[in-house]
Parts: structure tokens; C-alpha cells; sequence
């Protein structure tokens, strides 16, 4: 009976030794395919293999690593520091999982946690590199350029062939302007990894930007050639194309990578942008739409969609309906959530595509009375009465607030306020082409026609947006000169996947001073619409507040400035002669002359648009009349100098911290 229980003892603990050995080699098996998919940056089915691996050994520490590494470079962080808690249960390279929990926590934002961890790993090893490029890209991200330098250049000095650091330093040294190391960094990573096609790319790239586009082009083919599935070299080499005025060429290209995969909306846009270029703004459309069919939050190339339509397109064409309808339903979602301003904007869009739309039209003037403004709202629904029969309870409405504003200044003073020319500032936006854009080439015309567009419903504004480039600082002075623009600006744009950046120079018109420099980062979705409000805002924020004289009634006068301005009973504006008030020689004020100084304006009564005032003249003789210009006395004036200037500059900037570069982040994060 012992006997025949030690047979069985030993038959089950060979049967267990087998199936152990079995799994580990079934194990074993897995992980080596994985690592091999992984090597060909094939991140599903690596980790697809890696699974399979931890059925068989659920205790493999390095299945559960490269699992994680896998899951990272598919953006899904989260789930890559659970991997990385389980890795640490079993596997023995500490600093590797510590490294890579790190780069997840800056991509979920948690910058000062992702920190602690990278000064962690160089408390343990001080010469790791890793820890260095973690540190370096956390510098990136607050946009401390200069510090994320000297990291790479710490990392070289201990790996001096290492790619990273090598491609690192050759983007962070062309951004800050260093053109020369730029090239030997760039050479040195051709020379010790020329087989490598991520190299190649980032040699286009930066050729690129220097404007080398034959040199640009040769090395992005380099890179398709030495991998054949790197889709983001075929979309640089489409665009250092399109740079070259080669439409047709970015067209093949394009239909490429569309036929390989459908849903890569970049290829839509770029294809959309050429047909235009050729004059197909049918074929144009077409792709646009496209495009738009896969990825609606592509706000870039919406905009160039609408853009088109607008300028090519028939009022009637139903197709602006189903456009418009996109921004009405946006507009609505930003009304539950008590945004105004975005709402605002969103309907302000629906009707520029879609005027006859009066369900857009209707919601827009409710919107615009809960706001405060009931003479607007009464001044669009009499616009629907224009369009054919009413509802009844329009038409109730439109006598009910005919009645109520019976009394305004409007009718008093015999003037329809909604008439009234109030341009009172000319601002013209200029750019410098980019040689490259990596997603939306031509992104910089776009964005100059957009921030002319968000300035159309700003009465007292008239924005000019060049789409013609300027060569520099030179040119755009010059043109704005001879426009008469009162300002000009100067914007760069800047995007990744996540992010884009905003930066406006604004100069005076008149004497190219540096006004105020505005520097706008926005993430998240509509980002770009966010971007471009935030500019509108931020511009009329510095813009002097000042008027007309429209009418004049013995010692009562009416001044074309009214709560839309945010005038206030008992301002006090100081009365100049007709055309005698000057933008100032430096910041955003105005200047004139004391001896042009006619009296004072007490405003008595605010309007929507229009304010009511007493008029106190200045010596002897009555000197006021129409046409005479107001400016705002402000309340508690720091000088007695008619200077009235702001600050010099007003910037988001911090002069300790460099700018924040989206596509030089981007590029950072994406080197392996």
C-alpha cells in the first residue's frame, strides 16, 4: 500500500515538474516573439505575446516590463504603471521600471510626481541617463529650454554615442537658435546610427527648418527606405513636398497612405490643401470632408474646410447647413456649461456658413439677452422677419420689446445705434512662413485667416489677416505702413497632437515699437478655437477705450460707445480734436497734444452701443463738435502727462522660463 502511494506521489511530482517545465518554455517562447514584435515596433502584437507569456509564467518580471513598454508607447499610461507595479514584484532591473514610470506620469500630467521618481533613480545611480532624459523633458515641458540642454549634454558626456541624447541635443539646440551644433549633433547621430530611420527623419526635419528642402527631401526618402512602414516620414516627406510648391507628388503620396490606412486624417487634409493649391476646390472639399468623417476634432482642418466655403461657395449650397449645424451643437453644449464666450463664438461661425439658419439665429439672440443685451436680441429677430413668415410668438415678442426699448437712447436721439460705423483701430496680422509643418501644413495662413475671423464680431476692430508671407520684421512694418493699420502683429503658431501654441508680437503701426507680446498654450479639445479667442481677448484687453462724438444737443452729447465697450455712468472721457489722438510712441496708450483738448465728457446714461454725456468744455470759447474723438480718463491716473500709456510690454512670458514649444516636446518624447 506504501508502495503503491510513493508510485503515485512520484508519477504526479513528475507530472508537475513537466508542466512546469513545459509552461516556462511555452513562456520562454512568447516572450522571445514578443521581444522580436517589439523590435519592429509593433506594440499590439508584442503585447499581445507578452500575455500569452504571463498565462504560462504569471510571475515573469520582464514579460510584465516589456508589457508595459509596450502599453506606453501606445499612450495608454495608466495602464502602464499597473504593468510596472507587477514588474516590480518580480523583475530585477529596478531603474528601468522606475524610468518608465516616470515618462507615463508626464504623460498623465503628473509632472512633480514624475519628478520625484527621476531624482530617485539618480539618488541610486547618478550616472544613469535615462533618469537624466526624464529630467530633461520634464524641462521641456515648463519650457526651460537652456536647463533641458545642459541634461542632454550631461548624458553624452557619460554615453558619448548615444542616439537619444545626440538627436535631443540637435532639436533643442536648433530651437534655441544654435544652427551650428544643431549640425554637428545631427551628423554625429548619421554617423554612428546611419542604418537607423528615425535619424534620417529628424535630419529632414531639421533641414527643413533650416530650408534646406532638397537636403530634406533626400533624407526623409532615406528614412521610408530603411522602413517602409514609418508613416510619419511619408507625411514629412508629403510635406517638405508641398514646401516645394510639388502638389501632385504630396497627392500620390497622400492616396499612399490612404489606401494603407483610411483612418489617417493628416493625408486627408495635406491632399484637401493641394487640390486647392490646383484650383479642384470641389476635389478640395471632398477631401476635407473626408478627413473631418474621421477625426471631427480636427479644429485646423475644419477651419480650412469652412474657410473654402465661404469664399467659393454659394449662400444656398445646403451643404454650409451641415457645417453650421456642427458649431450650433457645440454652441449649445457650451451654453449648459455657462460658457457664453465660446458659445458665443460657436453660433457667430454657424451663421457666417449658414446666415439663413434660424434656429441658429433664434438661440443666438436668446443667448444674447440672457447676456444683458436686449436691443441686440430685438435686432436679430427682426433680421428672421426678413426671411418670410413668423411665428406668432416672434412676432409677439419683436411688439413686446419694441415696446419696452420705446424709450432708448436709440430713439431719442433719432439714430439706429446697429448702423453705426465703430471701427476705431485697424490691426493687421502678418506670418513668416514655416519651411515644415509636421500636421497641418500651412497652418500658419490658416491661422492668420482664423484671428481675422474671430475679429468679426468686434464692432470697434478691424482685423486684417496677409495671407501673403512676410520675409521679416521689415517687411511686415512696411506693409502695415503703407495700410494705415494702427497695429500689426506677428504670429507664430505651433501644434503636436495634444497642444498648440500661440505666440503674438504686436507692434505699433506707426513707429514698429514693440507694443506687447502675448504668448497662449492651449490642450484639451478645441484648443484652437480656445487659442484664437484667447487672442481676440487678450488684444482687446490692451486696446485703449475711447470714442466719437456722434451727436450733440446744447450741453449733451452722444458718444458711439456704449455697454458693449464697458462704459460705466459717470466715466469721464477727455474730448480731442477730430484726429488729433495718436497710438503712443511705445506700449498700447494714446497720445495728444494738450492744446487739442476740448473738455471733458461725464457720461450720464449707457446704451447698448451708444452713451449719453454732459459736456464740460475747456476755456472760454465752445470748440466740441461730431467727429471730435473721446478717451477714457482713468480713474486713478499715475501721471498728469496726456501720455496715456500702458506698460511698455505685457507678456505671459516669465523671464526665467523660455516658451513652451509644442512640436519640440512632441519630437522629444517621440526619439526611443
Amino acid at each position: 500500500m506504501i508502495r503503491r502511494s510513493t508510485i503515485l506521489l512520484c508519477s504526479l511530482l513528475f507530472f508537475c515538474m513537466t508542466f512546469f517545465v513545459m509552461a516556462q518554455n511555452n513562456a520562454k517562447t512568447s516572450f522571445e516573439r514578443a521581444r522580436m514584435l517589439q523590435d519592429r515596433q509593433d506594440w499590439y502584437g508584442a503585447s499581445e505575446s507578452y500575455q500569452e507569456a504571463l498565462q504560462y509564467n504569471p510571475d515573469y518580471g520582464e514579460a510584465w516590463l516589456g508589457l508595459a513598454q509596450c502599453t506606453y508607447e501606445t499612450g495608454e499610461y495608466s495602464l502602464t504603471i499597473t504593468y510596472l507595479e507587477k514588474a516590480a514584484l518580480y523583475a530585477k532591473d529596478r531603474t528601468a521600471i522606475l524610468n518608465l514610470k516616470g515618462f507615463a506620469l508626464i504623460g498623465l500630467g503628473r509632472t512633480d510626481e514624475a519628478e520625484a521618481v527621476f531624482q530617485e533613480v539618480l539618488n541610486l545611480y547618478p550616472n544613469d541617463v535615462d533618469a537624466r532624459f526624464g529630467l530633461a523633458e520634464l524641462d521641456i515641458f515648463y519650457g526651460r529650454i537652456s536647463g533641458a540642454e545642459q541634461l542632454y549634454q550631461d548624458a553624452l558626456k557619460r554615453q558619448t554615442t548615444n542616439r537619444r541624447a545626440l538627436l535631443s541635443l540637435a532639436l533643442v539646440s536648433e530651437e534655441l537658435g544654435k544652427l551650428d551644433a544643431a549640425r554637428i549633433y545631427i551628423d554625429q547621430a548619421l554617423r554612428y546610427h546611419s542604418g537607423e530611420a528615425e535619424v534620417h527623419y529628424l535630419a529632414a526635419y531639421l533641414s527643413a527648418k533650416e530650408g534646406n528642402l532638397a537636403e530634406a527631401e533626400r533624407r526623409a526618402r532615406a528614412a521610408v527606405q530603411l522602413d517602409g512602414n514609418y508613416d510619419k516620414a511619408y507625411e514629412l516627406l508629403a510635406n517638405i513636398l508641398f514646401s516645394s510648391g510639388r502638389y501632385q507628388d504630396v497627392i500620390d503620396i497622400c492616396d499612399f497612405r490612404i489606401n494603407r490606412d483610411r483612418s489617417v486624417s493628416s493625408a486627408w487634409y495635406l491632399k484637401g490643401l493641394c487640390l486647392e493649391m490646383q484650383g479642384d476646390f470641389e476635389g478640395a472639399i471632398t477631401a476635407y470632408s473626408g478627413g473631418l468623417d474621421i477625426d471631427p476634432q480636427d479644429e485646423v482642418m475644419r477651419s480650412a474646410l469652412e474657410l473654402l466655403a465661404l469664399e467659393r461657395l454659394p449662400v444656398e449650397d445646403k451643404r454650409r447647413d451641415t457645417w453650421a449645424l456642427y458649431h450650433v451643437e457645440k454652441a449649445r453644449s457650451y451654453a449648459n456649461r455657462f460658457m457664453s464666450p465660446f458659445a458665443r463664438y460657436e453660433y457667430q461661425l454657424a451663421l457666417r456658413l449658414d446666415p439663413e439658419n434660424l434656429e441658429a439665429r433664434s438661440a443666438y439672440a436668446d443667448m444674447l439677452l440672457r447676456d444683458g443685451f436686449p436691443e441686440q436680441y430685438l435686432s436679430q429677430l427682426k433680421f428672421i422677419t426678413t426671411q418670410g413668415t413668423i411665428p406668432t410668438v416672434i412676432a409677439d415678442t419683436i411688439e413686446a420689446y419694441d415696446s419696452l426699448t420705446s424709450n432708448s437712447l436709440g430713439v431719442r436721439w433719432k439714430i439706429n445705434p446697429f448702423y453705426l460705423d465703430k471701427t476705431r483701430w485697424k490691426v493687421s496680422f502678418y506670418y513668416a512662413k514655416s519651411p515644415v509643418q509636421l500636421l497641418h501644413a500651412d497652418a500658419d495662413r490658416l491661422t492668420i485667416q482664423a484671428a481675422e475671423s474671430v475679429f468679426a464680431s468686434v464692432p470697434t476692430v478691424r482685423a486684417v489677416g496677409d495671407i501673403k508671407p512676410v520675409n521679416g520684421f521689415a517687411d511686415a512694418f512696411r506693409r502695415a505702413r503703407e495700410s494705415d493699420s494702427d497695429y500689426f502683429a506677428m504670429l507664430t503658431y505651433e501644434e503636436n497632437g495634444r497642444d498648440v501654441s500661440v505666440s503674438c508680437r504686436l507692434y505699433s503701426g506707426r513707429t514698429g515699437t514693440l507694443s506687447t507680446t502675448i504668448n497662449i498654450f492651449r490642450t484639451g479639445n478645441d484648443r484652437y478655437a480656445s487659442a484664437l479667442i484667447k487672442l481676440r481677448d487678450s488684444i482687446m484687453a490692451i486696446l485703449p477705450s475711447c470714442g466719437t462724438i456722434i451727436k450733440r444737443d446744447g450741453n449733451l452729447a452722444l458718444a458711439d460707445i456704449g455697454r458693449a465697450e464697458s462704459v460705466k455712468v459717470n466715466n469721464v472721457y477727455t474730448i480731442v480734436k477730430k484726429d488729433k489722438v495718436l497710438t503712443s510712441d511705445q506700449g498700447t496708450g494714446l497720445r495728444f497734444d494738450q492744446k487739442d483738448v476740448l473738455g471733458t465728457l461725464s457720461i450720464s446714461e449707457v446704451g447698448e452701443e451708444i452713451s449719453q454725456g454732459v459736456i464740460e468744455q475747456a476755456g472760454f470759447y465752445d470748440r466740441i463738435n461730431v467727429g471730435d474723438e473721446l478717451v477714457l480718463v482713468p480713474s486713478e491716473p499715475e501721471t498728469a502727462d496726456t501720455d496715456m500709456s500702458a506698460s511698455e510690454t505685457t507678456s505671459t512670458e516669465n523671464a526665467a522660463v523660455e516658451r513652451y514649444v509644442p512640436v519640440l516636446a512632441d519630437l522629444i518624447h517621440s526619439i526611443r
